[in-house]
């Protein structure tokens, strides 16, 4: 006899259990913290201890496919047929479309090591302080650009702009790329925890992924022949000193991965600390007094509503977990939000509290082991900043609508569109 969950329900995108992702985990996170769900095909890893294992064991757990089996073969049709369009391989090369793009986040050792080496030598300490003041103009201008009292779509009208202009400066894209850029991202993120996409999306989806190619190498070219100081340059320079050095085909990938982790779940997690404060206007006055207390308040937020909820992996080899025999070729899904509200871990984990010890080590927002997020710092620093300015310079924010919708998917946690009023 098949057993039920009540996460199915949150994979199968009910609205309710969207908008409250960590409560459908709440019981079995307790009772049975590693399960398979028939109905799904795959294993549920729903609390703080198993995840971190698998975290941790990037050989026996695999992330090659950590969209999900679905969503990597269509992901890989869309490149097959990108490559296959006429004038495609003059343009970008005869080995275009030929790797299979397994970088960074989607590699596994050794060659992520070696992946991460190379963007890890592109984000420097240094490399962030001398892009710490143009984040800040960015943060002060689309502040300014706030009117007190006037209705604000806070998701699309500032949170996905601003954080997307971040990461264009740092690229070193041209501002007015931005539009182009969020289509780029809301293109390649229409499948990511939700893979019912019909053909003719994924035909569609060509484009988006032929589009964002073609004006790469153009950028790669340029910074070949001119170099600068933004994050490109510092790739193609590191890279082309690799004693392996990353395709053509594989550099797109990097400068992708960038673009969308860099801006989408910064974006997320922005409009998700503005609808709380906008449900608890006692947090945004403590905050507006102790604006040093803004980090740890995003770390909370962070642990209580992880803007990305988990991420797949393919079982490499036999193995036990949790009490349970996984086989090879079986894939499970490792929740970041379910873990993040585990108790063994989290004291009272459903209440907001600011003072946690130690709170940043502990969840795994950010996912963990060696495939952590590589761009956390330059995330925290986005988020601090442009939240200091709005708190400093506004008294409060009014949710206009009191039950927004959250986003289609069951990657990204946060509202799909938040129209909000700030007062002064």
């Amino acid at each position: 006899m098949a057993t039920e969950f009540q996460y199915e329900k949150f994979f199968g995108l009910d609205d309710e259990q969207l908008k409250c992702p960590h409560a459908a985990f709440d019981e079995v996170r307790s009772e049975c913290p590693v399960s398979r769900s028939d109905a799904l095909g795959f294993w549920v890893v729903a609390d703080h201890e198993h995840a971190q294992k698998v975290f941790k064991d990037a050989s026996v757990f695999s992330t090659k496919k950590m969209l999900g089996e679905q969503v990597s073969d269509e992901w890989q049709r869309m490149v097959d047929m990108a490559a296959q369009r006429p004038g495609a391989k003059d343009e970008l090369g005869e080995d275009y479309g030929t790797s299979d793009r397994k970088v960074l986040l989607f590699a596994d050792p050794p060659e992520h090591g070696r992946h991460r080496r190379l963007i890890m030598g592109a984000l420097t300490p240094n490399a962030l302080k001398s892009w710490a003041p143009r984040i800040e103009e960015t943060a002060d201008i689309f502040v300014d650009g706030i009117a007190a009292g006037e209705e604000v779509e806070f998701v699309d009208g500032f949170a996905n702009q601003y954080t997307m202009t971040v990461i264009a400066d740092i690229l070193g894209f041209p501002r007015d790329m931005v539009p182009q850029m969020l289509d780029w991202t809301e293109g390649f993120n229409s499948m990511v925890g939700n893979p019912d996409q019909t053909d003719e999306q994924i035909e569609a989806l060509v484009d988006t992924r032929y589009g964002f190619d073609a004006y790469c190498n153009r950028q790669i070219d340029d910074r070949e022949a001119n170099p600068t100081e933004d994050l490109i340059s510092r790739i193609v320079k590191l890279n082309a000193a690799s004693e392996t050095p990353l395709s053509r085909d594989d550099l797109f990938q990097v400068l992708q991965l960038t673009m969308v982790g860099g801006s989408e779940t910064s974006a997320t997690a922005l409009s998700k600390m503005i609808e709380f404060l906008g449900r608890n206007p006692e947090m945004w006055a403590e905050l507006k007094a102790e604006t040093d207390r803004i980090p740890q308040f995003m770390e909370e937020m962070l642990r209580m509503y992880s803007p990305v909820q988990g991420s797949f992996r393919a079982v490499t080899e036999d193995i036990e977990l949790g009490g349970q025999q996984l086989k090879a070729g079986d894939m499970l899904w490792v929740g970041m939000g379910t873990s993040n509200r585990d108790p063994k871990v989290f004291d009272d984990p459903d209440r907001m509290d600011i003072d946690r010890k130690q709170l940043a080590a502990n969840h795994v927002a950010f996912g963990g082991g060696p495939h952590v997020c590589p761009g956390t710092s330059l995330t925290r620093m986005e988020l601090r900043m442009v939240l200091e300015k709005i708190i400093t310079r506004f008294s409060g924010v009014e949710l206009v609508d009191q039950d927004p919708a959250a986003k289609k998917s069951f990657n990204f946690y946060g509202p799909a569109a938040l129209p909000v009023r700030f007062v002064d």
